[in-house]
């Protein structure tokens, strides 16, 4: 296992659960943008001269790089922005890096795929919808042209705890219990991934020293307004709260691939481990509340 690990974004939803879940005996830092928590330092990820800066003082032999723009509509809405930060800093870091031993992971997502046919394998060809999808595509081009100690990381309707409270099942929980509506699409089909489960998994890999393309998914197939029930079953949310509409009928500015979801097939082989069901996610996620 390597000694130093650099997490840029440790405070948001992926960064929180690897900084916290981070195997004894390593020397761990993460950064933050907007939302400082204590420890982090603040970095802006286009600046090169603040990224080489912190390289250069943390001498990492992992850095990690969940930080991004992941708001699709609005990544529609301002594709210069979205390419700056999903494009932009991830040629500037991995120019830093490509002359050093250090491994870069990268999180990147099912929207790379137009979600006709999923769930998908890691050998599959992308064909991204939007821009967001399209951005995320192009950073993993670039670190795969660039640097050979590598892992890419494809997840999906990632779940959890986290301060910013921005994921779908914590915007349920937040919305179904303050007594507003949430409008859930029944026509959008993923596989749920909890994010400790996400974070456990790819500290396997930095063990393991494995280096390429993994998705690393929940195992269940279904659809978000059924993971939605599921979730309001297990935290006691009010179920009228919760209602069904189509995608066409939400009128989102980015198109989103219908039938998505990941495989995860090559992940539980080479790290020989069952990749839990989305029942035992949100269980998991329910007990982290019960400490």
């Amino acid at each position: 296992m390597n000694n130093s690990s650099l997490i840029i974004g440790a405070s948001g939803l992926i960064g929180g659960y690897l900084y916290r879940s981070a195997p004894g005996g390593i020397k761990i830092s993460g950064t933050f943008h907007n939302f400082s928590l204590p420890g982090l330092v603040r970095l802006e990820i286009n600046k090169r001269p603040e990224v080489e800066k912190l390289i250069l003082n943390c001498r990492p032999d992992t850095v990690f790089l969940p930080a991004a723009f992941t708001n699709v509509d609005l990544c529609e809405e301002t594709p210069d922005l979205c390419y700056e930060v999903n494009v932009a800093s991830v040629r500037c870091l991995s120019d830093i890096l490509k002359d050093t031993k250090t491994k870069l992971i990268y999180f990147s997502t099912d929207y790379v795929f137009d979600g006709k046919n999923g769930p998908y394998s890691e050998d599959e060809p992308p064909e991204p919808l939007g821009i967001y999808g399209k951005s995320k595509l192009e950073g993993e081009t670039i670190i795969k042209n660039c640097l050979d100690n590598y892992l890419i990381i494809r997840t999906t309707c990632v779940y959890g705890w986290e301060p910013q409270e921005k994921n779908f099942i914590v915007n349920l929980i937040k919305k179904t219990r303050s007594g507003r509506t949430a409008e859930v699409p029944v026509d959008q089909v993923t596989t749920p991934t909890y994010a400790g489960h996400l974070a456990r998994s790819i500290w396997g890999l930095v063990k393991d020293n494995k280096t390429g393309i993994y998705n690393i998914a929940g195992a269940t197939l279904i659809s978000r307004f059924d993971f939605a029930l599921m979730a309001a079953e297990i935290f006691g949310l009010d179920k009228a709260f919760i209602k069904p509409v189509t995608t066409v009928e939400l009128n989102r500015k980015a198109k989103r691939p219908l039938k998505g979801g990941l495989k995860t097939d090559k992940i539980k082989r080479e790290l020989n481990t069952e990749v839990p069901q989305a029942q035992q996610g949100l269980e998991a996620m329910k007990k982290e509340t019960e400490r």
